[in-house]
């Protein structure tokens, strides 16, 4: 059963420095996978997109080497119809596992991986979709639609349930935090509070610079609709970055059993070339409301999955010792083709990370949005046609 915990250390505190007159602040992860770019890809109808299969037949075509353990694994992917990054990942953990290959093999034959898949995203995400991508967030207030009308995607059920706008007032602080596990950065421009959406001093006598809409949906109107705030907002990318080629980071999770600093095993882990634990662990203290969107939960980033969920309905306690709250989840799913998933499943899939003991319990933190593309949504919507607005 998890305990009440008193926060010391995590986000910076905007409430004690960087604003005149703030009041509770909630710090919001949202955790952000190849789905997203997946979505970009087909809304602005661009010829490659950054699957796996695409990237393989890249790969085809260049001739590049047939004798490297993860193309021919990549190969029996694409016979068994398995679509997500992951299972190429949880094969490169299996084939570690069942002593198939060495983990000084496996480590060249991801770095070979790397050096074709800088050059494939230069072909996959050119610099004008980045453009036209900007441009229409700047146009369309999407970045600004995103982070203030969210909650108005949950139906009223899960709305009903979440605790997280109850806590909310006018002059709170609403700190986004996003974990970008893409290479590319789709993500970064399409949050990215430009000049003309975002004005960091709208008014003349007060610094409020944000109206969150606690209610988008007209589900609860008795609440208020929205709340005279603050925003702030930063991207990470734990996993590295197009434009550093070296820095992209392919492999598994921590293995279980590790024999010391020198294990050739942990060097295939991303979790230990992130540095993870030093930079990110002590961000999940005082999280309030974590978001995933465009993630297929695959093991190879138990670190994260397993971190959110050990957070998930633990009692904490503000910075100023009274004021309470327990973290909550709310988890986009994508449902398409034949691989349809009803609610009760997507929540199993994430619970699977949680302690066994833990999961009933913990279930009532879980709030899952399904959509697919035709579904109007707020959150990360990149459609040109309407901007990401409902």
């Amino acid at each position: 059963m998890a305990t009440e915990s008193e926060v010391t250390v995590g986000h910076r505190d905007y409430t004690t420095a960087g604003f005149d007159s703030p009041e509770v602040q909630h710090n919001i992860m949202a955790f952000v996978g190849n789905g997203f770019d997946l979505q970009v890809a087909s809304d602005y109808q661009m010829p490659i997109d950054t699957r796996y299969a695409s990237f393989y037949h890249f790969l085809k075509l260049r001739s590049f080497d047939e004798t490297n353990p993860i193309l021919q694994e990549m190969e029996e992917l694409q016979r068994a119809g398995k679509g997500n990054w992951s299972d190429v990942e949880a094969v490169v953990e299996k084939m570690l596992r069942e002593n198939r290959a060495r983990p000084r093999e496996l480590g060249e034959s991801l770095k070979r991986i790397q050096e074709q898949f800088s050059q494939f995203l230069e072909l996959a995400v050119p610099s004008s979709l980045l453009v036209r991508l900007g441009a229409d967030s700047m146009n369309n207030n999407s970045a600004v639609t995103s982070l203030q009308e969210f909650l108005g995607d949950l139906d009223r059920d899960d709305y009903a349930r979440l605790q997280f706008p109850k806590r909310i007032n006018n002059f709170d602080v609403f700190n986004f935090f996003f974990v970008n596990f893409n290479y590319t950065s789709l993500l970064d421009d399409f949050v990215y509070l430009d000049q003309q959406q975002f004005d960091p001093r709208p008014y003349k006598t007060v610094d409020r610079n944000f109206d969150f809409k606690i209610d988008p949906g007209a589900v609860a109107g008795e609440w208020g609709d929205h709340f005279s705030s603050y925003v702030t907002s930063d991207v990470v990318h734990p996993h590295g970055h197009q434009s550093i080629p070296r820095s992209l980071l392919f492999g598994i999770d921590t293995p279980q059993h590790v024999r010391g600093n020198q294990d050739p095993a942990l060097r295939l882990a991303k979790p230990f070339w992130a540095q993870n634990d030093l930079r990110y662990r002590h961000l999940f203290d005082d999280t309030e409301l974590f978001i995933i969107f465009g993630c297929s939960l695959g093991e190879s980033d138990r670190w994260w999955w397993k971190h959110i969920a050990d957070a998930l309905g633990t009692e904490r306690t503000r910075s100023d010792g009274v004021r309470k709250y327990s973290p909550e989840l709310i988890l986009y799913w994508f449902n398409e083709g034949g691989n349809v998933w009803d609610v009760d499943a997507v929540c199993d899939k994430f619970l699977e990370f949680a302690a066994p003991s833990e999961r009933a319990r913990l279930r009532e933190y879980v709030h899952v949005v399904m959509h697919d593309a035709g579904t109007a949504r707020n959150w990360l919507n990149t459609s040109p046609a309407d901007g990401g607005k409902l």
